[in-house]
């Protein structure tokens, strides 16, 4: 696979995580603040396992370049994080 079929790939992993944590954090502006964290914080183990499953899973079936990979999802999946921390942050101050 050339290298940048793999920057692709790993980027594409990156988005759709970020495009699920985006959804989760968004979601949780309605909840309360201890349900917002809960949400964000399970979500955040469940995406993280089933990115990892994901990421073992092409490395060892498909002839990527590691590097590339990588690198392509690494960036965006901490681009991801960082929308979604600024999200969550900038949720309504109520709380009942």
């Amino acid at each position: 696979m050339s290298v940048t079929a793999s920057l692709m790939l790993g980027a594409l992993l990156g988005i759709a995580n970020a495009a699920v944590a985006l959804l989760v954090a968004r979601r949780g502006r309605t909840m309360t603040l201890n349900q917002t964290m809960k949400l964000v914080v399970g979500g955040g183990m469940l995406r993280l396992a089933v990115l990892l499953a994901a990421v073992v899973g092409i490395l060892v079936s498909l002839p990527v370049h590691r590097l590339a990979f990588v690198g392509g999802l690494g960036v965006l999946f901490v681009a991801g994080l960082l929308a979604e921390v600024a999200l969550v942050l900038g949720r309504p101050a109520t709380d009942a």
